[in-house]
């Protein structure tokens, strides 16, 4: 079975939480038997113009331009600006090429964001086209419209309604969509009740070599990272600084770390002799590791966070909001820790830091749960099944 995965990140090496979920689950087919190949949109402005490819990887990389200027007064204005900044008719044509030589049985497309590829892969292939929700994007957006007042409501408003319009034509027009949990797949059907659904949760390798230890009663190391050019992660940030932190002083001895790309300068300014900022790191799962406690508290945003699962993969505890932990079977004082105001913040904190074997029996049920719910091998059996049964296409 031939499978071609689009996706509009880079994944050969995965640059973040997404283009890990998408590297995976691709590697996740290929141990079950399938042979994929990979067509990866770069928008890092690294890469030299023009279609690469990487005979080893299997891989094609295709350089595009996203930045929203440059997409403003684009003649695919059907599409809302936040989709067609990933349209690029050069990559258009470079894909159904490949497509051609190539001809999948599968067409698997990463995020609702490349959906606008669709129709013209209809064109020249049979392939049922499968389409992959890392999110759903309506979520997302009414969450911002919560947060914005005044003059942006009105277009925040109309980008929201926009993307929701674009949304159910995404779905309606794949012969398959795959949303990563089962609140994901509950919404699609309560819009769409027509489109055929399966859950495949994120993959993710549990690290049961690397066995963290803790000291109890010493110093606790505080870890958040995230991509700070995402509106959720920098609102989750200014609420740990504002309101988190200095209720911490209960502790005699706790550090935060932050670490990721595309810092802004307010949130560096805010380093102090507890608070040290990082920047990007070049091994985000060293980082995890390197930390007592992940925190989590974000107030808004969708899908299935990697980023979490990542830290229990790696037995490292996490405490935050059920916004953070959504899509994930996990529970309060069970795997994680569950806290819905900055109160609640810093008792989970002191509880983590004081109370004799609350920090390994997290760390062993998390790991536990990222096992039992996100094991790759698992998944990527359970998709190839999937795809070797058959798919109903729809045109």
């Amino acid at each position: 079975m031939k499978v071609l995965i689009l996706s509009k990140k880079q994944v050969h090496p995965p640059t973040d939480g997404e283009s890990m979920a998408v590297y995976t689950l691709g590697k996740s087919l290929e141990y079950a038997g399938a042979e994929v190949v990979w067509f990866s949109l770069d928008s890092s402005g690294k890469s030299l113009t023009g279609l690469r490819y990487d005979e080893e990887k299997q891989g094609y990389t295709m350089p595009i331009n996203t930045a929203v200027a440059s997409h403003f007064f684009s003649y695919q204005r059907k599409y809302p600006l936040q989709v067609r900044r990933f349209y690029n008719a050069e990559a258009a044509s470079s894909l159904q090429e490949v497509v051609g030589n190539y001809e999948p049985d599968i067409i698997q497309i990463e995020s609702v964001f490349l959906a606008t590829y669709i129709e013209g892969l209809r064109k020249i292939s049979h392939a049922p086209i499968i389409l992959r929700l890392h999110n759903i994007e309506e979520e997302i957006w009414e969450n911002r419209l919560a947060g914005v007042r005044g003059l942006h409501y009105a277009l925040y408003q109309k980008m929201a309604n926009d993307i929701r319009r674009f949304e159910r034509l995404a779905w309606s027009s794949a012969d398959l969509v795959l949303p990563i949990s089962h609140a994901d797949k509950e919404l699609v059907l309560t819009n769409c009740p027509e489109v055929s659904t399966e859950v495949i949760p994120m993959g993710m390798v549990v690290d049961y070599i690397a066995r963290p230890n803790r000291i109890m009663g010493g110093g606790l190391r505080l870890g958040l990272i995230a991509s700070w050019d995402w509106s959720p992660n920098l609102e989750a940030a200014k609420w740990l600084l504002d309101e988190i932190v200095p209720q911490l002083d209960v502790l005699d001895n706790w550090t935060l770390h932050l670490a990721g790309r595309n810092m802004p300068g307010w949130l560096i300014k805010r380093r102090s002799k507890r608070i040290h900022i990082l920047g990007e790191v070049k091994s985000a799962l060293h980082f995890v590791r390197s930390m007592d406690v992940m925190v989590m508290p974000f107030k808004s945003g969708g899908g299935v966070r990697v980023k979490v699962l990542e830290a229990l993969a790696a037995g490292i505890p996490c405490i935050g909001t059920s916004k953070a932990f959504q899509g994930l079977s996990v529970t309060d004082n069970n795997e994680v820790l569950i806290a819905e105001d900055a109160e609640q913040f810093v008792e989970a904190v002191c509880r983590i830091s004081s109370e004799e074997g609350l920090w390994n029996r997290l760390r062993k049920r998390g790991m536990h749960n990222v096992d039992q719910y996100h094991n790759p091998s698992t998944i990527g059996e359970a998709l190839y099944e999937k795809y070797s049964n058959g798919i109903d296409k729809k045109y």
